[in-house]
């Protein structure tokens, strides 16, 4: 098979666990912005890849895939940085191109969505993008600024809202232990600052929205890894990020009693697998975390961890 007649990409290729069985179309390479515990950008210089290049990759895959194709993400880090025009172009050509396909998927910064207008995020809706991941990482706006995130809470809460009202549904992750170790307060004010920002985002009618949960995994090359080797940064042992956990689990409370906020921390980096219904079900995912906490042989070993 000659290069014409392979998808292109740029490895690591970096997606969503939820994404796993997507066709994956290269659009952007690496993240325009660089965040202290992240490693996109450690073996990726950014770009946005040449419309007829992506074009040629759907085409590829048409060949390859036939009409089996149903779900499509557009890597890489926050894909959603594309003008608009571009991506608008990019949405229509695979809706067209796969007729079965039921949407398509980008990563996505805060600080992306919100330079869109509505308008035009209706018009990448209504063209087929249905889903945007974005990494808040935390709701606590001291820690943001350490990691270098480039988003306050507030930013999260502005955002959420317009993907919200352009129908594309939001599905967010936090990352426990990004505080660091030994340092209570930190943790604690991590935990609750996010809870309130996910209680704030909440909407008021029954639409499925995602709440996950990564633990710190501190990548060789990362600053986060250069404070840590430096003794600036201690790691949370299991106890430390499982209590940590409870506490936003605790001040979840959404007025809105149907609300359909998927909760998940079953990401390879966790050690306890968790999922439910926030807060519907926050009783019962309350229980699993004092399980794991009496009982840390369930826990995941550290050797078994991986992003």
């Amino acid at each position: 098979m000659s290069n014409r007649e392979k998808i292109y990409y740029c490895q690591p290729v970096f997606r969503p666990p939820s994404e796993h069985a997507s066709l994956l179309i290269q659009l952007t390479e690496g993240c325009s912005f660089k965040c202290d515990f992240c490693m996109s950008n450690l073996q990726k210089q950014f770009k946005i890849r040449d419309l007829d290049d992506v074009k040629r990759d759907l085409n590829v895959a048409k060949k390859l895939y036939g009409s089996n194709v149903r779900k499509i993400f557009f890597l890489d880090g926050n894909a959603l940085v594309t003008p608009t025009e571009k991506l608008l172009k990019l949405t229509n050509y695979a809706m067209n191109t796969f007729p079965k396909l039921e949407r398509i998927g980008v990563y996505a910064h805060a600080k992306d969505i919100l330079k869109k207008s509505d308008e035009q995020l209706n018009a990448l809706s209504e063209a087929g993008l249905k889903i945007a991941y974005v990494g808040f990482e935390s709701g606590y706006d001291d820690l943001l600024k350490n990691v270098n995130k480039h988003a306050t809470k507030q930013d999260y809460i502005e955002a959420s809202k317009k993907l919200m009202k352009a129908n594309i549904t939001l599905s967010a992750t936090f990352i426990n232990g990004l505080g660091g170790g030994n340092n209570t307060e930190i943790s604690e004010k991590h935990a609750k600052e996010s809870a309130d920002l996910v209680n704030k985002i909440c909407p008021e009618d029954d639409r499925i929205w995602y709440i996950a949960f990564l633990t710190l995994i501190v990548p060789p090359g990362t600053e986060i890894f250069k404070r840590k080797i430096n003794g600036e940064f201690l790691e949370m042992n299991q106890i430390e990020i499982l209590h940590e956990l409870k506490t936003f689990i605790k001040h979840i409370k959404f007025e809105n009693k149907n609300a359909n906020c998927i909760f998940r921390s079953n990401h390879a980096s966790n050690y306890l697998p968790l999922r439910g219904i926030l807060d519907r079900e926050k009783q019962k995912i309350l229980e699993v975390i004092n399980y794991g906490l009496t009982h840390t042989e369930v826990l995941r070993p550290d050797f078994f961890r991986a992003l």
